[in-house]
Parts: structure tokens; C-alpha cells; sequence
């Protein structure tokens, strides 16, 4: 991709007041930057480079691809090359996250210089929940799993690593059924007897043979998972879901069945995957399709997959999606509780699924354009 030359003045897209300006535009920053120009002319061309960098940020548009590098080289620190007399900035022809490291950094800085200027009232929306760990149902045995951890089946023994950081093996026999529960803000791995490779989402329960010994691969879900199966043409896989019965010809798909949810879904990324219902509807999916399970009845359209299986790469990923929706996934991904979010505003973007829930929190305010904080495990919406 062609690379453009930009002159680069930090003083301005790292500026916290410059920053503060080109999201509120109050009229006392818009008159405190008239002045300065007025005063520096000099620095006018990079004042209006600035602005046009800032304002290609696009907050409520798709950040695309080559935006995403970007950010991953501002993080690193390796874009800046000095020069004599200026800066020179090379960027990949989308410059839309230029600034998007010092936006995330110093959101809340604009709620504390806006409290001298307006009274700032804040409603509670949602609160943190208490810790559930990671559980595996095996041997008759109730284990207690890290979060995260990565869960292995072969030869009739089960490998995981328990709750003290300890690697430990259980003999199990190879026909009974195991279950794993991950609850909501928890993820696990688990790698199935043949092979197949399991993503395992937040508030998911997955049961599952210690060994497929019958003519076909059986697995039942709710919850939601990624799949990577493996190909035995002579015996197929089969994840049953409360909705649906996904029968896999060797692919990889998501799979999203909670309970709670209206609907179900599954999601391919490619092979091949036939969806029946209950009542034996059935369909036979492309890559790049979804079908989706709602009010009794089956549905399927072309949809950009990674919208779907980007939570396993640790990012959400929103596309004209109601703000209900992002609150939805981030308090199960998360383990917490919202409430009062009756928005009919929708949002598109990325949102980085980082450790730090004040990070994502702060990320959240940037996508739907309302100030999010947290104080003592409750999370407050400014108004």
C-alpha cells in the first residue's frame, strides 16, 4: 500500500487541551485556539494537519485492517522518526488512529476540566459481579480450573492446570461424559479427543465425550464456542444446542446457543456445515454465511465472518449494532451486571477486549460517544 508523508507536530495530537477541543468544542477551547493560531502563524499549516489527522479518527466508523496495525506500531512506540528541524510521521493510507492512543489515555481528563464548567450528574448502569471460577466436571470429580486454561483430552487421561498454577493429569474412563463450566468472565481452550480444537466463550457450559468411540462426534453446547474440527469423513461432528443440531464436515465455525438469548446462530468460516432445527429443518451452509434461529424459524445470509470470531482474538467487533448488543457481550465477557440501557443509538467499531475493565470501559465511551466511569465496582454514565 502506498505510504503518504505527513509533517507531524506532537505538540498539538498530543496535547490533552487540543484533544479535549475536537471532542467538545466548547466555545472557550474554540476561542482559545483562535487566539493561538492568531498569535503563532507560523505553526498553521501543522495546526490544520492536526485537525485533519484528529478528524479522520472516525470514532462511530469501521476501523479498518491496516487501521489496526497502526495502532499496534503507536503502541510500540516505532512510528516517530526524528528529524532536525520536524517530525515526519509515515502512515498507511487510512490515518484514522493517529491519535487514538492519546484519546484512549486521556479520556477522563475532559470529565475533570468539564466540572468547572457544567454540574455533572451520574446514573448508575451496572455493577460488577462476584468471581466464579472455571470448573471441569471429570471422573466423578469436581475440579476447580484457572481462567484461561487450556483443557486436554488423549489416551483416556484428562490434562488441565487447577486453580494454584499446578499441571496436573486425571485418568478417565472412555465413556463416560465430561462437562466444562465457564462462567461469565472466563474463557477456556480445550482440545478434544480427535483433535478438534475448542475456543470456549464467557457463560458457556460444554459437555463432551472422554472418547468418541460411535459412528458419529457428539458434543452439546450452551453457551458459545469457536471450532476448529478435525477431519474424519467417516465419523461426523455434531454440536447439539437446545435450537439446533450442527452437523461438521471438517471446518472451522463459530457457534453461539446462550440460553438466555432469543436466538441462536453458526457461524462459518469454511468447510462445510449442515444446521438442522428440532423439527428437522434443515440447511446447508457456504463460508461466509450465518444462519440464525429465531421465533422458530431458520434464517441465512453472507456476513463478514470475523464480526462473529473476533472475541477470539480478544476483540468485539460492532457494525450498526445497537449499544444494547456491546453491553450485552461486555458484561457476560466481563461478569457484570447493566441495567437502564434503553439507547436507540447504534455503533460500528472496535472495542480491544483488554484485562483492565477501566480500559474497556474508557474504549466504550469513545464508541458510543457518553462518558462511562467506575467507582467501587459500579460503573456510572455522565448525563
Amino acid at each position: 500500500m502506498k505510504e503518504s508523508k505527513y509533517i507531524y507536530n506532537p505538540f498539538f495530537l498530543e496535547n490533552k487541551k487540543f484533544i479535549q477541543w475536537r471532542l467538545t468544542r466548547t466555545s472557550q477551547l474554540e476561542d482559545f485556539w483562535s487566539s493561538f493560531i492568531h498569535e503563532n502563524p507560523d505553526l498553521e499549516e501543522e495546526f490544520k494537519i492536526s485537525i485533519e489527522i484528529f478528524d479522520k479518527i472516525a470514532i462511530n466508523k469501521r476501523i479498518f485492517n491496516d487501521t489496526d496495525i497502526l495502532y499496534k506500531q503507536i503502541i510500540e512506540s516505532v512510528l516517530y522518526k526524528k528529524k532536525r528541524k520536524k517530525r515526519i510521521i509515515y502512515y498507511i493510507s487510512s490515518a484514522a488512529a493517529i491519535a487514538l492512543l492519546f484519546l484512549i489515555s486521556t479520556l477522563y481528563f475532559i470529565r475533570k476540566d468539564n466540572n468547572s464548567m457544567m454540574a455533572i450528574s451520574a446514573e448508575v448502569i451496572g455493577k460488577t459481579l462476584p468471581e466464579q471460577e472455571v470448573k471441569l466436571l471429570a471422573g466423578g470429580k469436581e475440579i476447580v480450573l484457572n481462567q484461561n486454561v487450556t483443557v486436554h483430552l488423549n489416551d483416556g487421561q484428562i490434562s488441565y492446570t487447577d486453580s494454584a498454577d499446578i499441571e496436573k493429569t486425571l485418568e478417565v474412563n472412555n465413556v463416560q461424559t465430561n462437562k466444562l463450566i465457564v462462567p461469565n468472565g472466563k474463557r477456556s481452550f480445550l482440545i478434544l479427543a480427535d483433535g478438534t480444537k475448542v475456543w470456549i466463550n464467557s457463560g458457556t457450559e460444554l459437555e463432551f465425550p472422554t472418547n468418541f468411540s460411535g459412528k458419529t462426534r457428539d458434543i452439546k453446547l450452551a453457551g458459545e464456542i469457536y471450532l476448529d474440527v478435525a477431519q474424519l469423513s467417516k465419523q461426523p461432528f455434531i454440536v447439539h444446542t437446545p435450537d439446533l443440531d450442527v452437523q461438521v464436515f471438517g471446518t472451522r465455525f463459530n457457534v453461539s446457543a446462550y440460553t438466555l438469548d432469543k436466538t441462536s446462530s453458526v457461524v462459518l468460516v469454511n468447510g462445510k456445515v449442515q444446521v438442522k432445527t428440532k423439527d428437522n429443518k434443515s440447511i446447508m451452509m457456504n463460508p461466509n454465511e450465518m444462519v440464525e434461529f429465531r421465533d422458530g424459524s431458520i434464517y441465512a445470509e453472507k456476513v463478514d465472518v470475523s464480526f462473529y470470531t473476533s472475541w477470539v482474538n480478544g476483540v468485539f467487533m460492532f457494525d450498526s449494532t445497537p449499544v444494547s448488543e456491546l453491553f450485552k457481550k461486555v458484561g457476560r465477557y466481563y461478569n457484570v451486571s447493566f441495567e437502564n440501557i434503553e439507547s436507540d443509538k447504534k455503533i460500528t467499531g472496535k472495542l480491544y477486549l483488554s484485562e483492565n475493565l477501566r480500559d474497556v470501559v474508557s474504549s466504550i465511551s469513545l464508541l458510543t460517544g457518553q462518558e462511562y466511569i467506575i467507582e467501587n465496582d459500579v460503573i456510572k454514565v455522565i448525563r
